[in-house]
């Protein structure tokens, strides 16, 4: 059966979907999925998430939790690597503020740039980590390029990666009805230093 790491667990939801994918495989195996996630606490909350979720123990059980830093997880003992990898990184979470009403008032540039360094190194990682012919996706809760083309860019910009790893495009039958764009091609880096603001000469 198929091998998923979930890099960035937490809560759960996407580690839910990706079991119940491996458990229906056409040969009859069923997959496991390995859910990670750096603080321990959230671990605890995708962990009750899963037993709450409903599913049969022998779908549950398919589940091994593991507590790493995404960006430094370790290659597995076994030698084999993994047949898909989820990304979904620490991020700014702009693209949720119109749920989340306490993002805006917190959010600048530098929430993104600080950001970037991170979300690449965990890119990089699930890299090494994939097998031939497997599938890494990359995720945010982010409109803002920097978090999103940029580290995919940067990513397969390596020299090891360039011809390593394509880019695929969403497929068609996938979602019918979904709405989506294409990504960017180009962008700018935004500064903004509080500290530094020029006051107007009346103040």
């Amino acid at each position: 059966g198929s091998k998923v790491l979930d890099l960035c667990a937490s809560p759960g939801s996407k580690t839910l979907q990706a079991l119940e994918i491996v458990s229906v495989q056409s040969n009859g195996k069923r997959g496991k999925v390995i859910a990670n996630d750096v603080h321990p606490k959230r671990l605890d909350t995708l962990r009750a998430a899963v037993l709450r979720s409903g599913l049969p123990e022998s779908l549950t059980a398919q589940v091994t939790y593991t507590n790493y830093d995404a960006s430094i997880f370790p290659a597995p003992k076994s030698g084999k690597l993994f047949d898909a990898i989820m990304c979904d990184v620490p991020c700014g979470g702009d693209g949720t503020i119109r749920k989340d009403k306490h993002i805006l008032p917190m959010w600048s540039p530098k929430t993104s740039n600080e950001l970037h360094g991170l979300q690449l190194k965990i890119l990089l990682r699930a890299l090494t980590l994939v097998k031939v012919g497997g599938v890494v996706c990359y995720s945010t809760c982010s409109l803002n390029p920097i978090e999103d083309e940029a580290v995919v860019s940067a990513a397969l910009g390596r020299d090891e990666n360039d011809s390593a790893f394509e880019l695929l495009d969403w497929p068609e039958k996938m979602l019918p009805g979904f709405v989506r764009r294409p990504g960017v091609t180009d962008w700018k880096v935004a500064f903004y230093d509080q500290n530094n603001v020029d006051k107007d000469e009346d103040d």
